[in-house]
């Protein structure tokens, strides 16, 4: 019995090494993989139907999602310029002076150029790298510009938005001004005369990058979407012209516009991942696709797009501006929806670990790859979800665990429920199934003898669709002072609609007391630098850097075009003034019953936080 019992145990313990050194290579593959980053701008939880709803259906978004690892609790930024930063950097915005208001074409600010960005990671791995689409994080100086900062190619846009048909971005300063010109590029080259809806343009350019791709060496390919962001303000909605306008099950006129943007980008991701299929790459591609931010229901920029049952918008700091639909898709992973906390910093640590990269330090980002791979618990404690800090308006949202705090003043920001009225349908909606079964990326998938179990995405799209646990409904919603925050669990109540500051007030105080903490760290943005020099007028009505930095000692950059007379000049702060009174260490924006100085350390921290809880 003796050598029988060590027999087993010899072969229980071969078992166990064997199951680790399987486990080792399914998370740390033998080969680089290629990846692949989709990333969507404006878009809200309501505006894809693998989230539960029915009245905009994203089949080849669906498909994909229903083969990967749906991201549950991933936090974006509130805004377009800090979620890109954040992305790039692995580090929260605030650090770098990056938060707050996103970039003006006309303005002299981007990612420091200490900061080495993902691309660079990715390229030292042996990647080649590529960026077609949205940049946003710096376009003054050509040192700003993607190909200075670690990707090989750029066909896209260096600013915030342009019109769908035009590429024009037209920008009006808090004066007046009004500036005009092309905001389309390939590499240096302006797109003078591409003539394509801007949508069908970038997805062209991404998929012939696919499919002249020399497959000897691993590819990165960053997709940057502008859409369904908004357009200029002649023509905020612009579905693709020359076609009927679907949809008529919407009642909302501007709803059924918007959805036809959304179903071109579904169509994009299906001719994508199609691309991938036929170039026998797809059962070797890390897909991602997140949107940016939260959608803008109403308000300055408008796309009609809903985060409902989120609260707020784009650039507020309730879930429906940070809360975003994200998935990661490989063809070894388990389908499933994955409920651990992420944040978009976690992106730059988790794909050079996947790559086979030395994750860097001192950073933000956390590298997920173990968990997401292995169905474990996420390596985040804690996220600081975003930061305003400016004359008008100063708040910030924190999460830890389960709870979350909103503190400061949020007057004049979009504090409400926004889009109900928009998901009205006057008649049934298409088939999902159907729609679902016949799609470029299911079809690519079948080609690979991977097949959609509707039983299985039945199940998926339950566990996506969020439910309110908390039955609890304030009768007014609650606002937060520099004095009072809003604390909500938000894992029980996602709509944020139970606040339970006055009730979880020891709960409050640690999270109030680590926000302040991270609030301390910030660097602050001062006025926003614009410059008259930028005007498109000065290079045949192109957006093109101005600023020259010299190569010699003289520290004095240098314009690019000469000097326009005094009348025509102007150097004025942005409408939102970001320098701020310093008070110490005192942090007027958070409840004035916290007197602790932000400086214990995180793990007594979440020690603390866990014994409460």
């Amino acid at each position: 019995m003796f050598q029988i019992r060590n027999i087993y145990a010899s072969w229980t313990g071969w078992c166990l090494v064997l199951g680790m050194i399987s486990s080792a290579i399914s998370v740390f593959p033998q080969r680089q993989s290629n990846v692949v980053f989709i990333m969507v701008d404006d878009m809200g939880w309501n505006d894809v139907s693998f989230h539960g709803s029915d009245q905009i259906l994203t089949p080849n978004i669906d498909a994909l999602a229903y083969q990967s690892v749906i991201l549950q609790q991933y936090y974006s930024e509130a805004i377009c310029t800090p979620a890109r930063t954040a992305l790039l950097t692995g580090k929260y915005p605030m650090r770098l002076g990056m938060h707050g208001q996103p970039l003006l074409n006309s303005e002299d600010r981007g990612i420091p150029l200490t900061e080495r960005l993902l691309p660079s990671y990715m390229k030292e791995l042996g990647y080649s790298t590529h960026l077609v689409g949205k940049w946003h994080v710096g376009m003054s100086r050509e040192e700003y510009l993607p190909t200075s900062r670690g990707y090989d190619t750029h066909y896209g846009m260096r600013g915030g938005y342009v019109d769908y048909y035009t590429y024009n971005k037209v920008e009006t300063w808090p004066s007046g001004r009004q500036m005009f010109g092309l905001d389309l590029y390939d590499d240096a080259t302006p797109q003078d005369s591409e003539q394509r809806y801007i949508v069908d343009a970038l997805t062209d350019k991404a998929v012939k990058i696919i499919r002249y791709h020399n497959s000897s060496q691993p590819l990165f390919l960053h997709i940057t979407h502008n859409a369904p962001h908004a357009g200029n303000d002649g023509g905020a909605l612009q579905p693709p012209l020359f076609s009927t306008v679907k949809h008529t099950h919407i009642a909302n006129s501007n709803r059924r516009l918007f959805a036809e943007i959304v179903t071109h980008i579904d169509r994009s991701v299906g001719k994508v991942v199609r691309a991938l299929a036929e170039k026998q790459i797809l059962d070797d591609t890390i897909i991602i696709f997140a949107s940016d931010n939260g959608a803008p229901t109403v308000g300055e920029l408008r796309n009609w797009g809903v985060n409902l049952p989120f609260r707020g918008k784009k650039y507020t700091p309730w879930e429906g501006g940070v809360r975003v639909p994200a998935f990661i898709f490989h063809s070894t992973f388990r389908p499933r929806v994955w409920q651990g906390l992420m944040h978009i910093s976690d992106w730059l640590p988790t794909l050079t670990a996947a790559a086979g990269g030395k994750v860097p330090t001192a950073i933000d980002g956390v590298n997920q790859w173990d968990p997401i791979v292995q169905d474990g618990e996420s390596k985040r404690k804690e996220v600081l979800i975003a930061l305003e800090d400016s004359s008008t308006n100063a708040w910030a949202a924190y999460r830890a665990g389960d709870y979350k705090i909103v503190v400061g003043n949020v007057t004049g920001v979009s504090n409400g429920y926004y889009g109900a009225d928009f998901m009205i349908n006057k008649r049934n909606p298409p088939d999902y199934y159907p729609a679902l079964r016949s799609c470029d990326v299911a079809r690519s998938f079948e080609s690979m003898g991977m097949f959609l179990d509707f039983e299985e995405v039945r199940l998926m799209r339950r566990q996506a669709t969020l439910k309110q646990e908390d039955p609890v409904r304030d009768t007014t919603p609650c606002l937060p002072t520099t004095t009072r925050g809003c604390l909500y669990n938000v894992r029980r109540d996602p709509s944020e609609s139970h606040d339970l500051w006055a009730r979880a007030g020891k709960i409050a105080t640690l999270l109030t007391s680590r926000l302040r903490g991270l609030w301390a760290s910030q660097r602050r943005r001062g006025p926003a630098n614009l410059n008259a020099q930028a005007d498109p007028a000065n290079f045949n009505y192109v957006w093109s850097p101005w600023i020259i930095q010299p190569k010699d000692n003289n520290t004095r950059d240098v314009l690019r075009v000469k000097p326009l007379d005094k009348k025509q000049t102007e150097n004025i702060n942005f409408s939102l003034n970001f320098n701020q009174r310093k008070t110490g260490n005192k942090n007027t924006t958070v409840a004035a019953v916290i007197n602790c100085d932000g400086t214990t350390g995180l793990r007594n921290f979440l020690c603390i936080l866990k014994s409460v809880f």
